[in-house]
């Protein structure tokens, strides 16, 4: 598994691309840093122009040992601006997110059997740990294209 680093804050965000799982990893390590929105947006631009320019079917959002949250402008413009334009935009349909064991012991993740169901443009899912992450990458593509 190859990866390339097409992206790097340090202290805040990692991109990386593996070409070969048609899969980009975004690592977060910082939600607010400093209060800076304009940094985390311009961020958010960048990570769109590259699902462009390195088209993938599948992200998997590290966000395990993340510091801080998005600001409400931050939030509202991912739910607004960022999912949409990737929907209509990308190939991506996949997306697996790696939160805290704390995070995820609060809530139930099988959410994302109906988006398959229903054909949802993206299905997400959220996960405990970046091995997790990619085997349910592995299991609903392989889902998926049953369906197809």
């Amino acid at each position: 598994m190859k990866s390339v680093t097409l992206l790097e804050e340090p202290g805040i965000l990692k991109v990386s691309y593996e070409a070969e799982e048609s899969l980009q990893v975004h690592e977060w390590f910082d939600y607010n840093p400093e209060n800076r929105d304009p940094l985390i947006l311009k961020m958010l631009e960048r990570i769109y122009e590259l699902l462009l320019e390195y088209p993938v079917e599948k992200i998997l959002v590290n966000s395990e040992n993340v510091r801080g949250a998005f600001s409400p402008e931050v939030t509202t413009f991912i739910q607004e601006v960022q999912f949409p334009r990737i929907a209509a935009d990308t190939q991506v349909r996949f997306v697996a997110t790696v939160k805290s064991s704390h995070f995820m012991n609060r809530i139930g993740t099988d959410v994302w059997r109906a988006q398959l169901k229903r054909h949802a443009a993206l299905v997400t899912h959220d996960v405990k740990s970046e091995a997790e992450a990619r085997k349910w990458l592995q299991l609903v593509t392989t889902l998926a294209c049953q369906g197809d």
